[in-house]
Order: C-alpha cells, then sequence, then structure tokens
C-alpha cells in the first residue's frame, strides 16, 4: 500500500476516534498537550492528523461553528442517549461512545432546507420502511477462483499477473491471477474498496459496484467496464488511452480524474470530472467532452452539462455524504447502499420530497445514522430487528 492510501486510511481512522472528537470539539489545555505529544512520538501519523484537523475544521452548521453552548448541548445529548441504551439494553446497537458521539456531530452537520416553509406535514398513516438484507462478502473472481477480499483491504496488481491484498494492519497475501481472462471485484451493497491496476490506476469502488478488468493490459488501449459507482484516478500514457464502459457510455482519457455512477437501477448515469479533460460517447453517438468541475448527466439519450462543486460527489470515497437540494428519497437510496438497506421508494410519500443540504459522517453504525436522519426530519425511527420504519412524530 503506498503512503497516500495509508494516509488516507490513518485520516479515517483518526476522524473516527473518540478523543480525537472530543479534542476538537472542547479544546482544553489538556487535550491539546495530549494530542501535541501524541503527533511528536509518531512522526508517521503527523500528516494523517493534519488532514483529519483540517476535514474537521471544514464542517460548519449552516456554515457556522458550534457555539460553546451548542458543543455541551450535544455533550449532554450524547450522555442521555448512552444512559438510554443502558436502560433498556439493547444488545450493542451502537458499539461505542465514539459511535455515540459521531451521532450527533452528524445530526449537528445537517442543514434541511425543505422546499416549502414550516415543519413537515406528513399524514398520520405515512410511513418509509425500510429492511436490511444479507450481508455479503467482497469478492474477486479470477478465472475459476473466487477470492474473499476484506472491506479494509487494498488490491494491487503487478506487471506480472500478481495480485497483492493488503489488510488494514499491512499483512499481505499473493494471489496469482488468470493471464487471459477478464477478472471481476465484486463489491455488494453495504461494502467498498479499492484497487490499484497493473498500470498504476487507482480505483475506490463504491457500494453495489463490479468492475470487470483484465489482469495485464495488451494492445492499443486499457479499456474496464464498471456497474455501479467509482471514483478513478488514471494513470497517464499518452500513447494509450484509458477507456471506461458502463451501459450506455463509453468514457475515453489518458490521465486524470473522475467519478462515475452508472448503477442499474438508476436511470440517469453521472459523470463528474475532477481534472484533467474526458470525452464522452454515448450508445446514440453523441460525443461531447468534459473539463474540471464539470458533471454531465446522461438520461434517455439526453445529456445535460453544468458545473459542479466535485466534492458533493466523491466525498463518499472519505467516508461523508454531501448533499445540495437533495430529495429525501435520493439521500435514503445512497444511505441504504452503503449500508445494505432497501427502503420503500414511494413518490406519494411527502418527506421523500423534501431537499436537504450539508454532510454527513458515514460512521460504522447504521442505527446512528438513520438516527440523525429521524432527528432532524422530525421524525420516529423505529428498528425491529431487519425492519426500518420512519414515520412521523
Amino acid at each position: 500500500m503506498d503512503d497516500k492510501n495509508r494516509t488516507s486510511r490513518n485520516k479515517y481512522k483518526i476522524l473516527h476516534d473518540e478523543e480525537f472528537i472530543k479534542w476538537r470539539l472542547f479544546r482544553t489545555k489538556e487535550s491539546e498537550e495530549q494530542w501535541n505529544n501524541f503527533s511528536a512520538e509518531n512522526p508517521s501519523l503527523q500528516r494523517s492528523i493534519e488532514e483529519a484537523i483540517t476535514q474537521f475544521n471544514s464542517l460548519r452548521i449552516n456554515r457556522r461553528v458550534l457555539s460553546e453552548d451548542e458543543k455541551q448541548e450535544m455533550y449532554t445529548s450524547i450522555l442521555r442517549k448512552i444512559q438510554k441504551i443502558r436502560k433498556r439494553k439493547i444488545r450493542k446497537i451502537i458499539t461505542s461512545s465514539a459511535a455515540i458521539l459521531l451521532l450527533f456531530i452528524a445530526s449537528a452537520l445537517y442543514v434541511w432546507n425543505n422546499k416549502n416553509s414550516g415543519e413537515f406535514n406528513l399524514g398520520d398513516n405515512e410511513t418509509i420502511i425500510g429492511q436490511t438484507l444479507p450481508d455479503e462478502e467482497i469478492q474477486l473472481i479470477s478465472g475459476k477462483n473466487i477470492i474473499p477480499i476484506n472491506q479494509e483491504a487494498h488490491i494491487g496488481l503487478t506487471q506480472d499477473s500478481k495480485a497483492l491484498i493488503t489488510d488494514s494492519t499491512d499483512n499481505k497475501r499473493e494471489i496469482t491471477l488468470a493471464s487471459q481472462e477478464i477478472n471481476q471485484l465484486i463489491v455488494p451493497f453495504g461494502k467498498r474498496t479499492d484497487i490499484t491496476l497493473s498500470d498504476g490506476t487507482h480505483i475506490w469502488l463504491n457500494s453495489g459496484t463490479q468492475l470487470d478488468f483484465p489482469t495485464v493490459f495488451t494492445g492499443k488501449t486499457r479499456e474496464i467496464y464498471v456497474y455501479g459507482e467509482i471514483f478513478i484516478d488514471v494513470a497517464h500514457n499518452s500513447k494509450i488511452p484509458f477507456i471506461v464502459r458502463s451501459k450506455e457510455i463509453e468514457i475515453e482519457v489518458y490521465g486524470t480524474s473522475f467519478n462515475v455512477s452508472a448503477y442499474n437501477d438508476d436511470n440517469k448515469k453521472t459523470v463528474v470530472l475532477i481534472d484533467g479533460k474526458i470525452t464522452i460517447k454515448t450508445e446514440g453517438n453523441d460525443k461531447i467532452d468534459l473539463f474540471p468541475n464539470e458533471k454531465i448527466d446522461i438520461e434517455e439519450h439526453k445529456l445535460l452539462k453544468e458545473k459542479v462543486d466535485v466534492s458533493e460527489y466523491i466525498s463518499w470515497t472519505k467516508g461523508v455524504l454531501e448533499f445540495e437540494q437533495t430529495p429525501m428519497s435520493e439521500i435514503l437510496k445512497k444511505i441504504g447502499r452503503y449500508y445494505n438497506v432497501r427502503f420503500d421508494g414511494s413518490p406519494d410519500i411527502a418527506l421523500n420530497e423534501k431537499s436537504c443540504s450539508g454532510k454527513l459522517f458515514l460512521s460504522n453504525n447504521l442505527d446512528s445514522v438513520l438516527t440523525s436522519v429521524s432527528v432532524l426530519s422530525s421524525t420516529i425511527y423505529k428498528r425491529e430487528n431487519n425492519k426500518i420504519h420512519i414515520i412521523k412524530k
């Protein structure tokens, strides 16, 4: 695993550390001293800590910083939540106080903007129903071999038909791939992973994504097939273009980074360019160039290009969801994919029509996120085994 990937993974762990969150929220003299000492004693983590601080400081409530009273109120709410869970003796709904703390930070970081003024006006019987689905493994399929992959692992391909799998503790195992066949990396809903291809191209795969790729690139092009969502940083090679194929679209690049969302159950396919330049072709032989900070939506052979803030579309790679005037139905769809939950998608439910903007930390606990959503949408969230109900208070 290269330094960039290791720094990113360490930053994610730090952002979810209870002591780090308390430090950044309350900033006492003791905590400042403690973290300064920790940073000095762990020089390999200094960059990760700095990036975690930068990301934490960038989060605002309605574009402002929490006041001391708001911080204290949040902390009091956390303690009440802990006591409530202990009294009810629920089986580890929230695995640690850090997860609970993240829950309330997530709540604070949301900014809800209703299309109509006033509170939600839901009918008494209106309910959004969700269902948690069976857990599945990430699989790397090469020839007749099916290799299970841990979500925290990184897959790195070599030029000699090998794949080096590095887990979160830097333990490595090497496997031999089928040299003449197309491999498949299948990431089920509720999981995410990343892979470095044989040419050095780095790809992050979101939940519910399948990537088809060769063991080693040969010929005049480098081609992969995507079903789902990826963020890709293409290794530059001016002589051999890189082509990303998906349903209805083909993307040609030489070296750049962009996000592709092309789920089979979405009518709209979306491509967002971070840097460089790409050319997009559709099944209808339409052709269009995309430049940095531009997004293109492809729906029913129609193309719509616009300028965007790209962070909203790639934040999932950092364990954060960002929304800008996004309908509740779309938010629940993204949360559902991330945590392997299927929600009732009925457009008749008024709550689904509400739009909101903000950021949400995606902790390791589904209950944390859904409780945040229920608090902020003036609804009640209930979970009975694998059934989820979001109803009016």
